[in-house]
């Protein structure tokens, strides 16, 4: 009976080494994870100066495929828009007969953002 304990206690079995490092990779794996965002849907806060439009992202992750339309009419793309401020010149903003917007003496009536989030879902903000 004692050469069995002893035997049992030296030699770790197979499973606890399985186990083992199954923890390890697990605790690795979850240190690169970057924090879940904030919503699904795009959530921002918009302001303007004279010249542009401040964007601020505060969504929690990066927006593909950025598509901001003022009134339905003028619009500007950007292939990416990181979470945080963008500042976007008006001029930028193209109808299409690619007349640039001119801030004129009325303020923006609608905005709209459509993105393509992390996981390639369409989603859009209206403001």
């Amino acid at each position: 009976m004692r050469t069995n304990l002893q035997t049992s206690i030296g030699k770790p079995t197979r499973s606890n080494v399985t186990s083992c490092l199954a923890i390890v990779f697990l605790v690795l794996l979850m240190t690169g994870c970057v924090p879940a965002p904030k919503s699904s849907i795009p959530i921002a806060d918009i302001s303007l100066t004279n010249n542009h439009l401040i964007v601020q992202n505060e969504t929690g992750f990066v927006w593909f495929d950025a598509k901001i339309t003022i009134d339905g009419k003028y619009t500007y793309e950007a292939p990416m828009m990181t979470s945080g401020k963008s500042s976007v010149p008006l001029a930028k903003f193209i109808d299409d007969q690619g007349r640039s917007y001119k801030r004129g003496r009325w303020s923006i009536r609608h905005l709209r953002i459509d993105i393509t989030d992390t996981l390639g879902g369409k989603k859009h903000f209206s403001w």
